[in-house]
């Protein structure tokens, strides 16, 4: 760990650590899209990734806690498979609650750690399998994917959602929100709208909406940044109130200029379904993100902007919000 990191982690000890906890004791506070977790442990401060770095919090009591631990072998889970992610993680049901498994081939046929967390993704268990840190210093606790999975979670029991979506602000404080699958645009779309002066980024891959009432009790859609970016590496621990929102598609060969198309109803829901992270396996969750994305459609002006990797899918978009 570099001696700015180090200096870092002692401060944010300092900040965090009871009067009457250990002297190596320490934990740190996160909030992305105001989901606000923490880990804590014992033993050398953790080295977290400059990303996540950026979403750093100060908050004493978090909607998520987790405990980080050591253990010296990880055995197989007696849980039911419920999930498989194809990639490294694995779900099983772990009593009334929940184990994620993380393992990858290059690391070793162990996982080399484990979640054990309650159903309502309030407290959790970190486990660390020794094997595969043999410094003893917990080398990114909470890397992708598991600090995703913490807030997709935890969203799923309120009333928000993560999007494959770039979201972007101006000086003026005007929105502008573009959904997309992987390969749609979102990077490209973001370069050309950070030309721009006074343009902020909150993210050029993934997006967090959620919904909040105003002074006058009406419902909005506001959106968060987020630390999970894109190629074009955009992160921002910003929000912004959004007034519609961009599906964005790559328009024809011979368009003469990008097209803008309104979409509603059933439509809209499920253009924005295709672009959401959602919890399959969890049908409480799932249950609440379909019901908000329902909301938020009945909130939320949609449209398909079909657009040229040109300055006319900003000026297109800008006459129309005009």
């Amino acid at each position: 760990m570099s001696s700015q990191s180090r200096t870092r982690g002692a401060s944010c000890v300092a900040l965090s650590v009871a009067e009457d906890s250990p002297a190596d004791s320490w934990r740190a506070s996160f909030s992305i899209g105001e989901i606000s977790f923490s880990i804590g442990g014992a033993g050398p401060y953790p080295v977290f990734g400059p990303q996540l770095e950026l979403f750093r919090s100060r908050a004493n009591s978090c909607d998520l806690e987790i405990s980080l631990e050591w253990i010296d072998r990880l055995y197989p889970p007696a849980g039911r498979l419920l999930f498989d992610s194809g990639a490294v993680w694995t779900l099983h049901q772990d009593g009334d609650g929940y184990l994620f498994d993380f393992a990858s081939d290059v690391v070793g046929p162990e996982p080399y750690k484990r979640l054990h967390i309650d159903k309502e993704f309030r407290s959790g268990r970190l486990l660390l399998n020794r094997k595969y840190f043999p410094d003893s210093v917990p080398n990114g606790p909470l890397d992708y994917p598991l600090d995703e999975l913490l807030v997709m979670h935890r969203l799923g029991r309120e009333r928000g959602v993560e999007v494959h979506a770039a979201g972007i602000r101006d000086a003026k404080g005007n929105a502008y929100l573009f959904l997309g699958h992987s390969g749609a645009g979102k990077s490209t779309t973001t370069r050309l709208w950070n030309q721009l002066p006074g343009m902020t980024v909150l993210s050029d891959d993934r997006i967090i909406l959620r919904q909040h009432r105003n002074t006058n009790g009406q419902p909005e859609i506001w959106m968060y940044g987020t630390p999970w970016h894109g190629e074009a590496a955009f992160a921002a621990p910003e929000k912004a109130r959004i007034e519609r929102l961009f599906v964005i598609e790559h328009a024809p060969e011979h368009a003469p200029e990008s097209e803008i198309t309104p979409i509603s109803g059933s439509i809209a829901v499920a253009e924005i379904m295709a672009r959401s992270f959602l919890p399959f396996h969890d049908a409480v969750a799932l249950e609440n993100t379909m019901t908000f994305l329902q909301e938020m459609v009945a909130i939320l002006p949609c449209y398909r902007l079909e657009f040229r990797p040109d300055i006319t899918a900003v000026e297109v978009v800008q006459r129309f919000q005009s």
